[in-house]
């Protein structure tokens, strides 16, 4: 297949001022009552564009919606839309290919970019084990052999052993990396997409990503679970656009979960990832959770100041805020076998709710985002003990964290010093509204009740 490189996308410089909010189709919008969550609950995508509005209400400007191919055969969980079969139809089960330009232009009117998900490592499976319902790519020899991934650290069983049951696709194979390289570029022109997400970072060879990157100059973010940042960087510099902080993920839901480590742990990932990425760590996507792991709040054993904790570090952290569908709802659930990490948004559990205290939490840091510019802002550590930690954004923001939670019913006061404020003025915690003054020699008293985070800024913002 010929086809023309896409002409018009974003310079993936802007995403430095985004926010991305990422959409299950099947849970999120239209479906019916949801009993088994391994299977379709009928979320589609002329709903989903109904409800662009409270995405936007909440301050995101991106949405990273799931994979949209037509999926194979004989496959539990294809909802989540990781088993392909014909990479040029969509999955019929949640909407047409004009349900699908229609939601990027109502996307678009609102000023919301669109990431679609995309899967270069595996296709589904077909019934009788062969591979003949793979319409895009129908005989074994587009396949690596038969095997199972043993040694998560063994690179050659991970980049040609099965993912699950789903065919392990050959991208050395010269048909596979051509066709995989011309439908990128179809399918980027056809719907009119501004960036794609990227899993299985770890599970196909750099050869082949090199070779993407030359095809797919917009915007890329990739996922590779428990990388190093020293491995994220080799997928960075020639490969995709940026990758999401792992490590961080890790860290936060160490010092924030059910292991209540130091918070010293987010220092450590702070000054490692300063140091492999300098002004490139704006680039990071900062995420809690997503389809692949328990909900946050559900990590943090339900503590619901823990949570907002870990909330108000997603938004203030240098980086991109990677908000998963519901954590706004306060949505809990485990990444097991019943999927209950993937819950319907109409529920009337959660019904969009847009006077949540999450939700009105997220909100307010998102429009303080705005008025001071935050992806302008550098970062720099203020104090850091066990269970305290304290943080500039430029000379705009401070933020103060602690992993105590709600339960252990405390209050923490630190004096932090070199606050990023004039000496004497008065500055006021967007979150709570209270307002105290910044001490002669620019420190500042914080107290946190209850495990309540704080975000300082100047009073003529508030």
């Amino acid at each position: 297949m010929l086809v023309t490189l896409v002409l018009s996308f974003p310079d993936p410089k802007l995403f430095r001022k985004q926010r991305i909010y990422q959409v299950i189709t099947d849970r999120f919008a239209g479906g019916d009552e949801c009993i088994n969550k391994r299977e379709y609950c009928f979320g589609n995508l002329k709903s989903m564009a109904g409800k662009l509005d409270y995405i936007k209400n909440l301050g995101y400007t991106a949405i990273w919606i799931s994979p949209t191919i037509e999926q194979s055969e004989d496959q539990e969980v294809q909802y989540e839309g990781y088993w392909p079969s014909d990479f040029y139809k969509t999955n019929l089960i949640q909407g047409s290919d004009q349900d699908l330009k229609d939601l990027v232009v109502e996307a678009h009117k609102r000023g919301l970019l669109v990431i679609s998900d995309v899967n270069y490592n595996k296709v589904g499976y077909c019934y009788g084990g062969d591979v003949s319902c793979i319409t895009t790519f129908p005989l074994k020899e587009y396949y690596h052999s038969n095997c199972n991934i043993t040694d998560s650290s063994n690179n050659t069983q991970l980049e040609k052993c099965r993912v699950d049951t789903g065919y392990d696709l050959d991208q050395d194979h010269p048909y596979v990396l051509q066709e995989l390289l011309d439908w990128t570029a179809w399918y980027q022109n056809e719907f009119n997409f501004d960036g794609f997400r990227i899993g299985f970072l770890k599970n196909v060879g750099h050869k082949f990503w090199k070779a993407l990157r030359q095809v797919s100059p917009w915007f890329t973010i990739g996922s590779a679970q428990n990388a190093t940042y020293d491995e994220l960087k080799t997928y960075t510099d020639q490969e995709l656009y940026t990758t999401f902080n792992e490590p961080l993920f890790q860290a936060v839901n160490h010092v924030f979960g059910y292991k209540n480590q130091s918070m010293h742990l987010l220092s450590e990932a702070f000054e490692q990832a300063a140091l492999t990425f300098g002004d490139n760590v704006k680039d990071f996507g900062i995420y809690l959770d997503n389809h692949d792991t328990d909900r946050f709040l559900s990590s943090c054993s339900n503590d619901i100041m823990k949570f907002s904790n870990g909330v108000t570090l997603q938004h203030t952290w240098i980086g991109i805020p990677v908000l998963y569908y519901g954590t706004e709802q306060e949505m809990n659930g485990c990444n097991n076998y019943e999927n209950d990490n993937n819950q319907e948004m109409w529920s009337f559990l959660f019904d969009y709710d847009e006077e949540k205290p999450s939700y009105i939490l997220i909100k307010k840091i998102n429009e303080i985002r705005d008025k001071v510019k935050i992806d302008k802002l550098n970062q720099k550590e203020l104090l850091v003990t066990d269970d305290f930690y304290s943080y500039a954004r430029g000379n705009q923001m401070l933020i103060a964290l602690t992993n105590q939670g709600y339960f252990k019913k405390q209050q923490i006061h630190h004096i932090v010093p070199n606050s990023p404020f004039e000496s004497n003025s008065r500055i006021c915690d967007i979150l709570s509204e209270e307002c105290i003054n910044v001490n002669e020699d620019q420190s500042v008293d914080i107290y946190l009740t209850d495990g309540q985070p704080r975000v300082y800024v100047r009073e003529s913002l508030i």
